[in-house]
């Protein structure tokens, strides 16, 4: 039911009490009524039956909204009541609002108006005789009141507990929500960096090959023939890259789409034979046993960081020979390439870099994979010229990824 109309149903009960308390007052008697005295007025011996009845019949209508107050309204009726003697027609009512005091107040603010109440009634008892038959309809109004609050308790503490769920159930949708923005935001980084590593190096190799071809397609055709032929194939190599990762944007849940590995350790040397292809003589020695036993995402991310590594040869370096190493070092696997062409003067480290933004873009890609494994990174040129790519990670995150 709606507030209101449990509003309209506490007016009828507080109308009921009214109802039955002042068809007493207006009973027929033997005589005229006296006035006796009561407070500091005098006041007509109706009255005295009239306002409990109308107290009690106002704190019903009022429970809702002023439980606490209400109870303590038809607690001094009862106790007026009881004081002038009368029939104790209004002591199973003060049960409607300490039920209302017990389902909304918690257990330290109900429980003392329990003993306040439960006092009155025993006071009362006592002051009319237990053995008398007004303090046994005082005790089973004593035991309406007791088990008033214990309904409401329970209902009070019903409540709490679907809400502690609800609230419990609204943080796991949360938490949720939270974990699945996470993994979009994880998701578009990644594609992010693997375009960017694949566009970058791919786009390099064709932009000197191309290059290459151009200035000695007329002098040395077998040259120039050369040239495009390694355009073409890395060419198709990005467009496999390109497919690949496509592929995974446009699956749909469930569905397993037939794609190619993720590139790895084990696609190293053909990416090697690319940079070869471009003019720079490039070698790669791995010396890792612990590089037989990484898992994919970490051999991706250890040839994205020598692929990006390697783009920035082509980019910036000019005539170079490049040598790649990857090496155990104690507790950590060592990932290290060097050069020793004229590299940059430093790494940029502005929002675009001071050598372009793809450049800044590529070593930020290369530090937050290395992050992902709690590594290090270091870049910059070496004191005999060139440049330097050096990533450190630790055996023991690679073994728990």
């Amino acid at each position: 039911m709606s507030p209101g109309q449990l509003q309209i149903i506490d007016l009828v009960l507080g109308v009921l009490v009214i109802v039955a308390r002042t068809h007493t007052a207006f009973e027929p008697g033997p005589g005229p009524l006296p006035i006796v005295p009561l407070g500091s007025g005098l006041i007509h011996p109706t009255l005295e039956i009239l306002l409990p009845g109308l107290g009690a019949g106002l704190a019903i209508a009022l429970r809702r909204r002023l439980p606490l107050a209400a109870l303590a309204l038809i607690a001094v009726c009862i106790s007026v009541s009881a004081g002038n003697g009368e029939s104790p027609v209004l002591d199973p009512f003060v049960a409607i609002p300490m039920y209302q005091v017990a389902a909304n107040d918690e257990r330290r603010r109900s429980l003392p108006a329990l003993v306040a109440v439960a006092a009155l009634f025993i006071g009362a008892s006592v002051v009319h005789s237990v053995a008398s038959q007004r303090a046994q309809l005082e005790t089973l109004g004593l035991v309406f009141v007791v088990a008033a609050w214990f309904v409401g308790d329970s209902v009070r503490a019903r409540r709490t507990y679907v809400a502690g769920l609800a609230e419990q159930a609204a943080q796991r949708q949360r938490e949720t929500e939270e974990r699945a923005q996470r993994s979009v935001a994880e998701e578009r980084l990644q594609i992010a960096r693997d375009l960017h590593d694949v566009v970058a190096h791919s786009l390099s190799v064709i932009a000197v090959q191309s290059g290459v071809g151009r200035h000695v397609i007329d002098t040395q055709p077998a040259e120039a023939k050369r040239a495009l032929a390694a355009v073409e194939a890395t060419s198709r190599s990005a467009l496999d890259e390109l497919r690949r990762m496509l592929g995974v944007l446009r699956r749909d849940d469930g569905e397993r789409a037939a794609l190619a590995p993720a590139p790895g350790v084990g696609a190293l040397d053909p990416l090697m034979q690319q940079v070869r292809t471009a003019g720079y003589p490039v070698d790669l020695d791995i010396r890792s046993t612990a590089v037989r036993t990484l898992s994919p995402g970490v051999e991706q991310s250890i040839y994205r960081i020598i692929q990006e590594a390697l783009t920035n040869v082509v980019k910036h370096a000019g005539p170079a020979r490049v040598h790649v190493e990857i090496r155990d070092d104690g507790d950590a696997l060592v990932i290290e390439v060097n050069d020793d062409g004229r590299g940059l003067s430093r790494p940029p480290t502005g929002p675009t870099g001071e050598d372009g933004t793809e450049a800044h873009h590529g070593i930020v890609g290369m530090r937050e994979r290395v992050a992902l494994y709690d590594g290090s990174l270091s870049v910059g040129p070496r004191p005999d010229g060139g440049f330097r790519v050096f990533a450190r990670l630790p055996l023991d995150a690679l073994a728990a990824s």
